[in-house]
């Protein structure tokens, strides 16, 4: 079950950031300054090409997690092929990712948006809230760690 809980959190934290960085790329796409969109100032260009490296990073790791869940439950799945430990550390590095990624990519489009972005009427900074909670939601991403950190050195003992 916690294993499908971290996948889960993932899930809603990919979505999340990526209706974030929408909003983002939408509003720098018409928000003009010295007579161009702001999305065309390189500072700017490169914030968001970060949140799409984040996002695209969370999103390999939880479909990895997701396909190795899938495959352990399958009618045809060979326990053998599919470690407990293993299946432990995916979902830990897909909420890992998801969890530390979002807090950067919201982060990051809320200050994009400036004085807007904490606005609490605004679609943004409920996208902030959302990555926030999410993030800490069975723990934050040192939790991760910590518990990906145990799953791995426990590994490491049983193969030694």
């Amino acid at each position: 079950t916690l294993r499908r809980a971290h996948v889960a959190l993932a899930a809603v934290q990919l979505g999340v950031t990526r209706g974030a960085l929408a909003h983002a790329t939408s509003y720098l796409s018409e928000r003009r300054q010295f007579g161009r969109p702001l999305g065309t100032f390189q500072a700017v260009a490169h914030q968001l090409a970060d949140c799409h490296i984040d996002i695209e990073a969370a999103g390999v790791t939880l479909w990895q997690a997701a396909t190795r869940l899938d495959d352990a439950d399958g009618a045809d799945a060979d326990p053998a092929d599919h470690d407990p430990a293993d299946l432990d550390r995916t979902a830990l590095v897909a909420k890992w990712w998801a969890t530390d990624a979002g807090q950067r990519v919201v982060h990051r489009v809320q200050h994009v948006h400036g004085g807007i972005g904490v606005d609490l009427d605004y679609p943004v900074h409920r996208h902030y809230l959302w990555g926030k909670e999410i993030a800490g939601t069975l723990g934050g991403p040192g939790a991760d760690l910590d518990r990906l950190g145990a799953v791995l050195a426990a590994t490491e003992v049983t193969a030694s």
